[in-house]
């Protein structure tokens, strides 16, 4: 039901076809909105029908994957045999009942903790991936997994919002397998009621839970875990005390049998979430930031925001997703140092509105590489000739990248790879 946030259910209907089942996806969005992306699942047969599922046909269906945006109470599910999303849909299949599963749940700050622990279990020689709101799809690693066997992934840290807690449940009539780490990021206000279903994922299936110290309590009467279990953090003797997102990784690491000092030196080389303000390198007085994961307006907005006054060259747009509102970039883009646009429907949207603002542009660029060349040459130009300081050529698109991307994690790929070329290059 649903195309679904960053095309999630255009994963499922990708992975179940691969399978040989006869897939349809309903999106009550006109079919223009996702670019070429309908075209590219019509050719592996899905069938799309945009227009609302009717009620009474649920029922002849073997499965209904709902997508974010689909509410469980909706009267259309009450008929369906059964529901599942892309988390249930991993936790259920047996190729993972192997690996060591860490998830984090929590107010504030679940993206962060998520990479770094990520980032920090691959330096111990593990095969981690993160699966949640940065990270990839249930459905994406259950098609690496098919594609590269089951040992693909030792470890999977899967970062969950309170609705996804509630459809995974659902999904799995509460039997929950093994969850080796269950982490709990910030105290959770026992007052709101869509906050107490983080509580939700805690339960005897639980080996370890990790928690802020001043939720010891409402913990406690809310779960009602065995106090064994229960991990308050920062530990006591935590190096990484009052470092946020890095004493809460550090102790769910401890917590999984690694020694302080490996976890120490693990956790010292993360510089951040990839995709997100991840910087790619240096050379010749520029920086090079992939933010590719900035897909709607607001997260632009937000990254210049952290960088203050830096001069940016920025690299903007893409595949429009729903309805994206283009006036959220009306400050970043009259703040950037230059605009260079990469091709997309959001982007045909964009340009009237750069031109009403009166804010030059280059562009649109299908190929990543034109896209990076250009920035690099206005960054160079004001090198040169207003003899300015460090120049910042930023991918931050505001946009989906479906009609020329595979995601957003395969467009910030292509850019860290163009620019590692750029600045290994012989000038």
């Amino acid at each position: 039901m649903g195309f679904g946030t960053h095309a999630s259910g255009a994963e499922a209907a990708e992975y179940y076809a691969s399978y040989g089942n006869e897939v349809h996806i309903y999106e009550s969005r006109p079919r223009d909105t996702f670019g070429g992306m309908p075209q590219r699942l019509e050719s592996i047969g899905v069938n799309l029908h945009f227009e609302d599922l009717d009620p009474k046909e649920v029922s002849t269906y073997d499965l209904v994957v709902k997508t974010p945006a689909t509410p469980l109470h909706l009267p259309t599910l009450r008929r369906a045999k059964e529901i599942t999303n892309d988390f249930a849909a991993l936790l259920k299949n047996p190729a993972v009942d192997h690996m060591t599963k860490i998830v984090v749940v929590g107010n504030k700050g679940k993206t962060l903790v998520a990479s770094a622990i990520v980032h920090a279990l691959n330096m111990l020689g593990c095969r981690a991936q993160m699966c949640g709101v940065i990270g990839m799809s249930g459905y994406h690693i259950l098609k690496d997994i098919s594609e590269k066997g089951d040992d693909v992934y030792t470890h999977l840290v899967l970062e969950m919002a309170a609705w996804q807690i509630t459809d995974t449940a659902y999904s799995l009539y509460n039997r929950w397998p093994k969850l080796d780490v269950v982490l709990m990021t910030s105290k959770v206000d026992a007052q709101k009621l869509d906050k107490k279903e983080y509580y939700r994922v805690f339960g005897p299936w639980v080996e370890k839970a990790v928690i802020d110290r001043d939720s010891r309590n409402v913990f406690l009467d809310e779960t009602g875990m065995n106090k064994k279990k229960v991990v308050l953090s920062p530990t006591t003797f935590n190096p990484e005390r009052g470092v946020v997102p890095l004493e809460a990784a550090f102790d769910v690491l401890k917590s999984l049998g690694y020694h302080k000092k490996d976890i120490e030196k693990a956790l010292s080389s993360y510089k951040g979430i990839p995709h997100r303000m991840e910087q790619i390198g240096f050379r010749n007085g520029i920086l090079y930031i992939n933010d590719s994961a900035a897909t709607i307006p607001e997260s632009v907005a937000y990254s210049f925001k952290t960088m203050g006054q830096a001069s940016i060259h920025l690299i903007l747009g893409g595949t429009e997703r729903g309805t994206t509102d283009a006036s959220g970039l009306r400050i970043p883009v009259k703040m950037a140092s230059s605009i260079v646009l990469l091709s997309g429907t959001f982007t045909e949207k964009l340009i009237p509105q750069l031109e009403k603002w009166k804010v030059p542009y280059s562009g649109p660029y299908e190929s990543m590489e034109d896209a990076v060349k250009k920035a690099k040459e206005n960054a160079d130009n004001f090198i040169s000739n207003l003899n300015s300081n460090t120049q910042i050529v930023l991918l931050s698109p505001g946009a989906s990248g479906y009609e020329y991307f595979q995601n957003e994690f395969n467009r910030g790929n292509i850019f860290r790879d163009v620019v590692k070329a750029l600045i290994t290059a012989k000038q």
